[in-house]
């Protein structure tokens, strides 16, 4: 087992590489634990994990940064692998998140204390049984923000909730058996462009817009036998 810490007021550019050539001898279970505070700019983080069961961040212990201009990119190939982190403020930054495999878990909190203007966030899981949920914009100086989501594969959970004004979304899910759960909420414009491919997925969506000269889109277009899809859009209450 490998277990790493960093605190760094400054740039950061770490690459992590777990190999799992045989089961026995490398058994994965690698943990990364990272804390950057300090109002950084320009950090740059690349990780790179390969094999089963490794963990960047936990529920307890996530990866935690703050700063603008960051670029952040997080890589997992292998199955029951981990992602946990929180984006206290991130301006002007590109966060990149990808999965390969089965039953992994992807969990991202972004503008918890302050903006995430101009921010990029992207999301790819392929494989079966994996999770993904994102929280954006706890802080009432949360603003725009990108995120756009890939999901390729059955039995995917996507959980978001958004909190930004001017939030955008955009997915694309080609699979079966697919969960997605989003409510976007506050006096903010929002946007939802899916495409949806796939047999019996299930999606929910719920804005709601609580300012006079606000908006909600949703451009959705599915090609699926089965599953269900429910629309509320509202001033309050969804």
């Amino acid at each position: 087992m490998q277990s790493l810490m960093i605190k760094s007021a400054s740039c950061i550019i770490l690459y992590i590489f777990s190999m799992a050539f045989i089961a026995s001898a490398f058994s994965a279970n690698n943990l990364i634990y990272i804390t950057q505070s300090g109002g950084s700019t320009a950090l740059t983080m690349n990780i790179d994990q390969i094999g089963n069961s490794n963990v960047v961040g936990t529920s307890a212990a996530r990866v935690s940064l703050t700063g603008t201009a960051m670029t952040v990119d997080l890589d997992q190939i292998g199955d029951s692998n981990v992602i946990a982190a929180t984006v206290a403020q991130g301006n002007s930054s590109s966060f990149t998140l990808r999965s390969t495999g089965d039953s992994n878990t992807q969990t991202l909190a972004v503008g918890g204390t302050g903006d995430t203007a101009g921010s990029d966030f992207d999301f790819a899981a392929t494989g079966d049984s994996n999770v993904l949920t994102y929280t954006q914009g706890a802080a009432a100086t949360a603003t725009s923000g990108n995120t756009d989501i890939v999901i390729t594969g059955t039995s995917n959970n996507l959980n978001i909730v958004s909190e930004v004004v001017g939030g955008t979304n955009n997915w694309d899910v080609d699979g079966d058996s697919n969960d997605i759960d989003t409510t976007q909420t506050g006096n903010a414009n929002h946007s939802i462009t899916a495409d949806i491919t796939g047999n019996t997925n299930n999606i929910d969506i719920d804005q709601t817009n609580s300012g006079s000269s606000t908006s909600g889109i949703v451009d959705l277009i599915a090609i699926s036998t089965g599953g269900t899809i429910d629309i509320d859009q509202c001033t309050s209450g969804c």
